[in-house]
């Protein structure tokens, strides 16, 4: 017999084959031939006996096992075919090989004949299955019933269905699971804390009756709003509201760039009208967090400078509305407070650390050189950070060389910087809210004690866990808010010249010469720059230019080009180390063209191209600029593009002007 046949196919009738050629042996010796004859022919039956059973045992065995395995096939064809789960078999592009019954129900009346996956489900992730054995692709929605799937895979052996992979689906539906999601984000609470803007100035102005009228009309209209959303509104304060709304209406305030903020617009006194700033926190892990994004949300809303509606979220922040100007507050309470607590703060430290923004100017480094002479007169050993001197400084670098030799000695780079940080080490920071802009965003790694003022509008990207911040967006410049500080100091301090001067300059170079961004605090903070010492030839002086730098702005004018009726646009295609202040400065000059409202200048660096961009009125340029990942003011404000084509910069700037304009309708 075969050795591959098994034992159990194999017949016994061996031994009797055995115990006859035994006979047949001592037949042969015994002489006994006739006997030897007849065992040999019964032999010869025994053996084609057995091997003709055998073959008919082994015929009968795979007979059977042919059906067995029939049998099987049918019962797994029929489990597919009758499986309470849809189930397909597909290929990589797409081509519907075979469905079952289960799945031909979700057909809803389309044709049997479907020949791709695409026809049933529009959009099907095909490249999420190739090159994979097996996986789940999650929420397959069917249109045409609103049903949701899970989609579980598993890659057949190659050629089962033609060329190429092909592939099981099976149809795990999580409809129930999806629709209890959606109700448990539609139901999410969401908090909005809002407050009036102008309160206080306005409650300066008018009675307390006609104050308690405008204030219900607000809340009336804050009611009215929350009865559509599901929700209502919590007076809490003279001037602050807590709202509470279902989260599935949230997408329809953002669609209107939450209209409350016009509508409240239109409850006018004799000749002002509210404002609203509001915080809302949104999908938060629990009502304590969703609280705290509320608040972070108002704060930044306020450090914008009002008139506008933040949405915080877990990951997300976005900016709605902010298109006015801020207001200015006429208090300055608050400044006191600051100036009290700084002196506090630096009291208490053992050395100070100053530092503005990368890129410095006029304003940083003049709020830097006031900064000092608060720590100076604290008996404080201090320093600024300014890595370089460039083309906007060096006027005030010569001049302080010239006659206040011991400032050039406190001027030292981030290295150095880095060594004489101690553990009670006060860093200030001025004129930038954002990490990334510092002269020395390291320093903030090593140190914990931050103290933080700047003018500009809050954005995104802040440096948070700072001892004391000091954000406010309507002040023309960071000098002025160190001027206010430095009058509410408890002890005098006398300004030297030339630090009266460097803050004038900061306030002049922000204000344009005093002609945006000024309020009636600007100009007392001018005064009291004046009483001591400030002289506006002196500070003219500083920003006198060569006949080269003034061909070069009559170049920028010159190449400009008006766009969208009302935008101005030029640019710097040769870097050179006055190009960001050459292009400042003709931004501001090509707003003077008739029918301009907005004016920009790209200038080309080593790395990136840099945007000036300048408006006059209502125009929000810091709108537009946040939109490229910028920021600034509502008149004054710029971005850096990561890009060295001028074409690129010039289209992303354009995107940016018609996205403004869009909204803005």
């Amino acid at each position: 017999m075969d050795k591959k046949t098994p034992m159990f196919l194999k017949d016994d009738s061996f031994i009797y084959f055995v115990v006859i050629v035994l006979l047949i042996i001592v037949f042969l010796i015994e002489g006994m031939y006739i006997y030897v004859a007849f065992a040999g022919l019964i032999l010869i039956g025994i053996t084609a006996f057995t091997l003709r059973k055998q073959v008919l045992r082994e015929k009968e065995l795979k007979n059977y096992i042919i059906d067995y395995t029939k049998n099987i096939e049918n019962l797994s064809v029929n489990s597919f075919y009758y499986s309470p789960f849809p189930i397909c078999i597909i290929g990589l592009n797409g081509k519907m090989f075979w469905f079952n019954n289960k799945f031909k129900e979700l057909l809803s009346g389309s044709s049997d004949a479907i020949e791709n996956i695409g026809e049933f489900v529009e959009g099907f992730p095909l490249s999420s299955i190739e090159g994979n054995k097996d996986g789940t692709i999650s929420n397959i929605e069917i249109p045409e019933s609103g049903r949701n799937f899970n989609v579980m895979y598993y890659e057949l052996e190659e050629g089962r269905f033609g060329e190429g992979n092909s592939y099981v689906c099976y149809w795990n539906e999580n409809t129930a699971f999806i629709t209890l999601r959606n109700k448990y984000n539609d139901e999410r609470p969401i908090t909005m804390l809002i407050q009036i803007d102008n309160y206080d100035e306005i409650s300066e102005k008018i009675d307390l009756g006609e104050k308690s009228a405008m204030t219900a009309q607000v809340e009336k209209i804050l009611n009215k709003y929350a009865s559509e959303m599901n929700g209502f509104v919590l007076k809490y304060d003279n001037h602050k509201f807590l709202m509470m709304i279902e989260n599935k209406f949230l997408e329809t305030l953002e669609a209107k760039k939450f209209s409350m903020l016009d509508d409240v617009k239109t409850i006018k006194g004799t000749d002002f009208s509210y404002t609203l700033s509001i915080g809302t926190g949104a999908m938060a892990k629990n009502l304590t967090q969703l609280l705290e994004y509320s608040k972070g949300a108002l704060d930044v809303a306020l450090g914008r400078g009002g008139d506008q509606a933040v949405v915080k979220r877990i990951n997300s922040v976005k900016f709605y509305g902010g298109k006015s100007k801020a207001v200015e507050k006429r208090t300055k309470v608050r400044a006191r407070i600051i100036s009290y607590a700084l002196r506090q703060i630096i009291d208490q430290s053992s050395n100070v650390i100053i530092m503005g923004h990368r890129v410095g100017d006029m304003d940083s480094l003049g709020a830097s050189i006031g900064l000092y002479s608060i720590a100076r007169s604290r008996g404080k050993k201090s320093y600024i950070v300014l890595n370089n001197v460039n083309y906007a400084l060096k006027n005030m670098h010569e001049r302080m060389k010239k006659e206040e030799s011991h400032y050039i000695e406190s001027l030292i780079t981030t290295e150095k910087a880095l060594e004489l940080a101690e553990q009670n080490t006060l860093i200030v920071v001025l004129d930038t809210h954002r990490k990334s802009y510092t002269e020395a965003p390291e320093l903030l790694d090593k140190i914990d004690k931050v103290v933080l003022i700047d003018h500009h509008r809050r954005s995104e990207e802040y440096i948070e866990n700072s001892l004391l911040d000091y954000i406010e967006p309507y002040a023309s410049s960071t000098c002025e808010l160190v001027t206010e500080i430095l009058q509410y100091m408890e002890d005098h301090i006398k300004l030297t010249k030339f630090e009266a001067d460097a803050l004038m300059a900061g306030i002049v170079v922000d204000t344009n010469s005093f002609t945006f961004k000024t309020g009636v605090r600007t100009f007392e903070a001018a005064s009291f720059l004046k009483r001591n010492g400030a002289d506006n030839v002196d500070v003219r002086e500083l920003f006198n230019e060569s006949i080269d730098f003034m061909k070069k702005k009559t170049e920028i004018i010159e190449r400009s080009e008006i766009v969208f009726d009302d935008v101005a646009v030029s640019y710097i295609d040769e870097y050179t180390e006055d190009s960001n202040v050459v292009a400042a400065q003709s931004a501001d000059e090509l707003l003077t063209i008739k029918d301009v409202k907005v004016s920009f200048v790209l200038v080309r660096n080593k790395d990136y191209i840099n945007i000036s961009g300048r408006s006059v009125g209502n125009v929000n340029v810091q709108v537009m600029m946040e939109y490229l990942g910028g920021g600034g003011h509502l008149n004054m404000a710029g971005a850096q593009i990561n890009t060295l084509d001028m074409e690129e910069a010039k289209a992303k700037l354009f995107e940016a002007i018609l996205r403004y304009k869009k909204e803005s309708m």
